[in-house]
């Protein structure tokens, strides 16, 4: 019997597991948040969703406990094993391109970055060491989450500065949030709707806006970092290099400081003291300026990434929302969509209001009138778990 695949996919602020069996079917997920100063965990199988009650209460240990949870569950049955793992990796770099199987001279690639892309490359570098403790003896696959913008034309790829530097020092538009859009882009295609021009954008605690031709990336916003492009929940998205060094000189602060201040302080939380979209919206409409400004200008900076985009394809047959934010968020998608009625992209009001947590690939324009604007769940676990199997199959 061929093993399961565990996905392991850590935030900030989350970790998020997945278990798959040799075919690539759903077992179930655990997703561990803290809420309340308290670490809580559900599990969500294909049947129901319930809590599980922990006994350890630092997230950072969520790995050392996955395999024995989904034990207890009934998950994963006591003679059937964990094969391979897979882990999402951010990082800026093109050896970060592709796949690679974990070994220490992947940690060693990983902790050259960290200085680069702190947040993220601590957080990976973290549950690494954790699912090294805890299955030792299986193969852990890093997963690239920039690998499918690796289509992207040359011209795509530089900042305009000298290309000698940006070719040594490989200071290039890597691009992220790879694994969600590949993930769009195979749910089109399997449902026989993937038009030559298509936008993905995907709206969450991080967001980018990605061009889509012939299924190849051909630009997204995100760039050298996850950092660059549209505003976001708590990063600046893209800014003068000029005001990075004012807020770094008027502020005092360091190098660290200042990565935290963009990357936690930026976004809705900046503009607005929130980045809980829902709660600006409330507050908006007892009349709060500074959550119509915030609000606004997330809406703004949307429009600007997709008519770049437009630019880029040369035109767009399909728009796409995707990430937690895009799924579930009727009141921005209407706000965005407002703005491109000129390329005949018009919302059908009430299948809009109606689509706030979909199960499956969802249309939300108007028929008769409207090119179509769908709605997809994102789903990164799975694409990684096809990552890791193709990975496997090459090495055996």
């Amino acid at each position: 019997m061929a093993g399961m695949i565990l996905v392991a996919n850590p935030g900030s602020s989350s970790r998020k597991y997945a278990l798959y069996d040799a075919d690539l079917a759903l077992k179930a997920q655990l997703h561990f948040e803290i809420v309340d100063d308290a670490l809580v965990c559900t599990l969500h199988s294909p049947d129901e969703s319930h809590q599980i009650q922990l006994d350890f209460e630092k997230l950072s240990e969520s790995a050392s406990h996955v395999e024995r949870l989904f034990k207890s569950a009934g998950v994963l049955g006591e003679s059937e094993t964990i094969s391979s793992v897979g882990l999402r990796i951010v990082a800026p770099s093109s050896y970060f391109m592709q796949d690679h199987i974990i070994t220490d001279e992947v940690v060693d690639k990983l902790q050259a970055l960290y200085d680069f892309a702190p947040i993220h490359i601590d957080a990976t570098l973290t549950e690494l060491r954790h699912l090294k403790e805890q299955f030792s003896q299986m193969t852990i696959v890093g997963v690239s989450d920039s690998a499918f913008h690796a289509t992207k034309p040359n011209y795509a790829w530089n900042y305009g500065i000298d290309i000698h530097d940006s070719d040594r020092l490989d200071i290039k538009r890597f691009g992220y949030h790879g694994l969600s859009v590949s993930a769009s882009v195979d749910m089109l295609w399997g449902a026989g709707k993937l038009p030559p021009k298509v936008i993905i954008c995907h709206l969450g605690s991080g967001s980018s806006v990605t061009g889509v031709y012939h299924g190849r990336s051909i630009d997204t916003t995100m760039g050298y970092t996850p950092l660059e492009g549209v505003v976001m929940a708590t990063r600046s998205g893209s800014i003068d290099a000029g005001a990075i060094r004012a807020l770094k000189r008027e502020l005092s602060m360091d190098d660290e400081q200042l990565e935290d201040y963009l990357h936690t302080k930026g976004g809705l939380m900046g503009l607005a003291g929130s980045n809980d979209i829902r709660e600006l919206l409330d507050r908006e409409t007892d009349g709060d300026h500074m959550a119509h400004l915030a609000l606004t200008t997330l809406v703004h900076s949307y429009h600007k990434a997709i008519g770049s985009m437009m630019a880029a394809l040369n035109g767009c047959d399909l728009l796409v929302f995707t990430g937690t934010v895009g799924e579930r968020s009727a009141v921005l998608r209407k706000r965005i969509v407002a703005h491109l009625e000129f390329h005949d992209f018009i919302l059908d009001g009430n299948l809009n209001e109606q689509c706030t947590t979909p199960q499956k690939l969802t249309a939300i324009n108007q028929a008769a009138k409207s090119r179509p604007i769908f709605v997809i769940p994102t789903n990164e676990s799975l694409e990684i778990a096809k990552h890791v199997r193709n990975v496997m199959k090459q090495v055996q």
